[in-house]
């Protein structure tokens, strides 16, 4: 159990699925000077980091905490599946929400004949760690804000891929207040695109 304590606020930047470079050759350009902005005091990276060198640049903003994703089989045991964290007295735990090889090949056949569907990560999610009030995750690109039967759901959704019209590259805050009040918020990244693994300026059609 990792714990985080500060009188007041603690402000969480939270990313996912960058992919760099295997969906695309660098971070999204607003991503370092979006999340200065935002005054954070941490980073949670929910995994597909795909290379190492992504967090060494996300340290240049704050202290970088990162699980593995299923893209980042690479990286050995650099990131483990999972950390736990007590944030200002709240239990909070990041990982990507793949699982396993096992769910990640059955997610992949659902999503061929269901399509996305949340309600799968807030069962799986509870089971592995019961305890928890707040469960960060990634992998579906999909980003999530919700609170459920007393639990937060929080997935930044990809700011490097966006690969179906309704998905927006973006990044999240978390602000857990020392009285245990929790604020969440999913940002947009715009300004940019991305083109065979290039970032250009502009916006999606």
């Amino acid at each position: 159990m990792i714990v985080l304590q500060k009188q007041g606020t603690i402000r969480i930047g939270v990313v996912s699925d960058t992919h760099v470079p295997d969906r695309v050759r660098q971070l999204h350009p607003g991503l370092l000077q979006s999340l200065i902005a935002e005054k954070v005091d941490v980073l949670f990276h929910a995994g597909d980091v795909s290379r190492v060198k992504v967090i060494h640049e996300l340290e240049q903003v704050a202290p970088v905490y990162c699980v593995s994703g299923n893209r980042d089989f690479l990286s050995g045991k650099r990131f483990p599946p999972r950390l736990d964290f007590r944030v200002n007295g709240i239990e909070v735990i990041l990982t990507h929400g793949h699982i396993d090889p096992w769910h990640y090949w059955v997610d992949k056949g659902q999503n061929l004949l269901h399509h996305y569907q949340v309600d799968r990560y807030i069962k799986r999610l509870p089971a592995i760690a019961p305890s928890a009030k707040v469960y960060i995750f990634g992998h579906s690109h999909h980003a999530e804000n919700f609170e459920r039967e007393g639990r937060i759901f929080f997935n930044p959704g990809s700011c490097s891929v966006a690969e179906k019209p309704d998905f927006q590259l973006t990044f999240g805050i978390m602000e857990i207040h020392s009285d245990g009040q929790i604020n969440s918020r999913i940002l947009p990244l715009t300004g940019w695109v991305r083109c065979s693994g290039r970032w250009i300026e502009g916006e999606p059609n």
